[in-house]
Formats: structure tokens, C-alpha cells, sequence
């Protein structure tokens, strides 16, 4: 990449994302928000990810390459893409724990423990996609500590909220919020949050991957 580039790109780390507010029900308080100050600063504790990372990252490689943050571990890093299948694309980290992601959704996980194995995330996905609201069922699968796959059936209500421009990184857009909650009787609620381009691309998100991951939050660096 060349020295301009990427001093503008630098740039544009300084500049997080510029997010209008979510739902004034606290609840719904907007988390996507606040990861840049998380990643890079402010009054959070100091990242494991630092912007010279991010920087000699995109200089090293050209393929599409995600920040990725658990929350619950106080943990962040990179991810880069690996492999593509039809619509689903394998992000992975040096130490090979992945993320499967389909047009921007996480639907599975390795190396996390308790991995998210596979969802069933067409219905949501098509409505976070075309930015509309709707009552679908979205299921997950997970890994336990017995080595057994338990499944978990939700019913999500998802509905768009404010319209956002995006600069992370090298991904610069418009974007709509979208939120999703979740229920289900045999599992525990969230609510998951998705910024989405005009193509239905999901830009950043913060997702629920599990009792054992807690929500994990992505943002695209390089598409």
C-alpha cells in the first residue's frame, strides 16, 4: 500500500465511527459506538490491538481483514480472511482460532471454546440484509464441555434503527443500524446489533456467540 494511503488511513483510525444514537431505552443502548474508544483509547483499559498493528496488517496482505473484540475477556484481534465458500467466509488469527462469517454475520466459531458450531440465520439474515423489520426464528448450536451439540431455537424481532456513517479503517460507507432481539425458553435473550451498507453488506456488528464468549464485536477493516 502506498505511504499515502496509508498516513490517510491512520487518519481515519483517529476519526472511530461516526454513530448516531440508538433507542433512548436503556436497553438498547448502542455498543458499537463505543469499540473505538475501547480499541484505541479513551477511558477504557489500553487494547491488545494497536494501530501500527493494524496498519502493518493491511500492508501485508490484501485480503479482507476484521477486528474482532470478546468483550468478556478483555481480548481483541485481527482477523484474516482464509477461505471463501459461496457465501460464507473463514476469517482466522495467527494462533487459527476462526470466525465464519456470511455477508458480514458471524455464524460459527473455532478455537473460541464453546464454540458456536453452525446457525440456522437465513430468515434473520434476510431481513438485517434488506433493512426491514419482522418476527423470524434464528437457531444456534453450540459446542459443551461434554463434547455434545446443544441447540437453541430463538425468536428474534429485528427492526431498524438510525442511519450511521461508517470509517473504520480502510471501509468507508453509509450504513443502517439494525437490531435483533432474541428469546427463547431454553436459552438465554440478547440483543444483537448490525450496521449495514446499501449493497447488505454488514459493515460492524456486535453479536451473541454463547454463555462461554458472551457478545463478541466485529468491524470490517478491508472488504
Amino acid at each position: 500500500m502506498k505511504t499515502r494511503a496509508m498516513q490517510r488511513f491512520a487518519a481515519l483510525l483517529g476519526l472511530g465511527l461516526a454513530l448516531a444514537g440508538c433507542s433512548n431505552d436503556p436497553y438498547f443502548s448502542n455498543p458499537v459506538t463505543n469499540i473505538y474508544s475501547v480499541v484505541f483509547g479513551g477511558d477504557q483499559a489500553p487494547s491488545d490491538v494497536t494501530q501500527q498493528q493494524i496498519v502493518q496488517t493491511l500492508t501485508a496482505t490484501d485480503l479482507p481483514v476484521a477486528f474482532f473484540n470478546v468483550a468478556s475477556r478483555n481480548s481483541q484481534t485481527l482477523l484474516i480472511q482464509i477461505e471463501q465458500n459461496a457465501p460464507y467466509r473463514t476469517f482466522a488469527t495467527a494462533t487459527r482460532q476462526a470466525v465464519v462469517m456470511n455477508h458480514g454475520m458471524i455464524t460459527g466459531t473455532r478455537g473460541l471454546g464453546g464454540d458456536l458450531m453452525s446457525t440456522d440465520e437465513s430468515a434473520v439474515l434476510e431481513l438485517v440484509r434488506a433493512r426491514q423489520t419482522g418476527q423470524v426464528t434464528y437457531v444456534q448450536r453450540f459446542l459443551t464441555a461434554e463434547d455434545i451439540t446443544k441447540t437453541i431455537t430463538y425468536r428474534c424481532g429485528v427492526e431498524p434503527d438510525k442511519a450511521v456513517d461508517v470509517n473504520m479503517g480502510l471501509v468507508q460507507a453509509s450504513g443502517q443500524e439494525m437490531v435483533a432481539a432474541c428469546e427463547s425458553p431454553d436459552g438465554p435473550s440478547f440483543v444483537d446489533y448490525y450496521v449495514v451498507d446499501a449493497s447488505g453488506e454488514i459493515l460492524a456488528s456486535r453479536q451473541w456467540l454463547g454463555e462461554v464468549t458472551g457478545y463478541a464485536a466485529m468491524h470490517m477493516l478491508r472488504r
